[in-house]
């Protein structure tokens, strides 16, 4: 079903580095992401599809009349990171997989709903319009949608190919925060991470008197800092009697769930909080933390951020709030993408809640959907992110059966 074809164009997408860069004209997210949207928009009108450029920032192909329905995926990767045995961007096939950044997250998943769709087409068509957008800033901002949401239609119903199967009703909210720090007189410089939803594998604290502590860590998502070894925190924990900061970001940060510092958040549906210390950078005289907290549906933001400045003496600022996103497991959009899963698993498999974030929640209605099978391990966000070619057939059978169900 996963052509030799079909492989040779991911492959092609995968060996685009498309980490975000240096904002240029006509490509607000540098050179690699607008080079993979024009190779993706590509495909799309080569598959008889309708395609439109949104100004650099996110495209997508239409094909169909009728109620519009959405599947949406993004094109863009987090840094590569420490630790690769293949070369991130080089699509090596072994061992039936194949490994490279974006492999699954989500140049993979984008590859595989469309060749779906290419399938249910020839087939048959459709009875509404489906539109296939494709974002270049998921992973830092979501600049992208932003964009499209002001200037294009949205759609009211629709899914993501970005999480877990079997479907995703529930996804936790997303805030980002900023803590200032005046730089202590001992410390040169502080460094760690490249992005908050990721957990730093390295970190370094550079005194004035030369001397220089290192730690090293173990790569996750920031949805599930538990999975990582955060070597930040690693390093704070060796500076903590001697530095407020050390000690105050330690004691907000090492614990995941936030039970230490009034955090303690939960709900039956989206589960606990999570708190992930992504990043630490020098700007001038301070030292600058990003912290990554996943959080249940039942909570405010605002609550969150109030929390986080009475337990620390640094400058807090909200910097990112996506809001959570929640569709009643009865709802048909649910119920067709879990039939969809059953069919081709067999899996009686109940719909789920995840502390990631994907595109499905600026729908009125959507929700994530695949491409990771439970249990899996595909290191998103790690090194050697790899898609296993076998799973890939089922895979693309459940979306095509999921677009027939909902649209033809």
């Amino acid at each position: 079903m996963f052509s030799d074809f079909d492989k040779e164009r991911l492959k092609g997408l995968l060996r685009i580095d498309s980490v975000q860069g240096e904002a240029k004209e006509g490509k607000p997210f540098g050179d690699g992401p607008y080079t993979c949207l024009v190779a993706a928009l590509q495909m799309m009108a080569d598959s008889g599809l309708t395609v439109k450029n949104v100004d650099g920032y996110c495209g997508y192909g239409e094909i169909g009349e009728g109620k519009l329905f959405g599947i949406l995926a993004h094109l863009d990767v987090v840094p590569v990171g420490k630790g690769w045995h293949y070369p991130p961007f080089g699509a090596v096939e072994e061992n039936g997989r194949i490994y490279a950044r974006g492999a699954l997250d989500d140049k993979g998943p984008f590859m595989a709903t469309l060749v779906a769709l290419e399938r249910a087409l020839r087939e048959g068509k459709p009875k509404k319009r489906i539109r296939f957008i494709v974002g270049c800033n998921e992973e830092s901002g979501w600049g992208c949608m932003k964009r499209y949401c002001e200037t294009e239609e949205v759609p009211a119903l629709g899914f993501s190919p970005d999480a877990d199967f079997p479907v995703i009703y529930c996804e936790k909210g997303i805030v980002f925060h900023e803590f200032r720090y005046p730089l202590p007189p001992e410390i040169a410089d502080l460094t760690a991470g490249e992005r908050p939803n990721m957990v730093p594998d390295e970190a370094r604290c550079t005194f004035v008197d030369g001397t220089e502590w290192t730690e090293k860590g173990l790569a996750a998502h920031g949805s599930t800092p538990y999975k990582g070894e955060n070597a930040l925190i690693k390093l704070l924990s060796k500076m903590k009697e001697q530095f407020t900061f050390a000690r105050e970001m330690y004691r907000l940060c090492a614990d995941f769930e936030g039970k230490e510092v009034g955090l303690d958040f939960a709900d039956e549906d989206s589960g606990r909080l999570t708190i992930n210390l992504g990043t630490c950078r020098r700007e001038k005289n301070e030292l600058v933390f990003a912290v990554d907290i996943r959080y249940p549906v039942s909570v405010q933001a605002e609550r969150i951020t109030e929390i986080l400045q009475k337990q620390v003496t640094a400058s807090v600022t909200r910097t990112n709030d996506q809001k959570p996103l929640f569709v009643e497991k009865e709802h048909p959009l649910v119920q067709k993408l879990s039939e969809a899963y059953r069919e081709v698993t067999g899996e009686d498999a109940e719909p789920i809640a995840i502390g990631g974030g994907t595109y499905a929640r600026m729908l009125p209605c959507g929700v994530a959907f695949g491409p990771c099978f439970p249990n899996g391990t595909a290191g998103i966000h790690c090194a050697d992110e790899y898609l296993d070619l076998e799973e890939w057939d089922k895979t693309i059978e459940i979306y095509y059966r999921a677009i027939q169900k909902l649209c033809f």
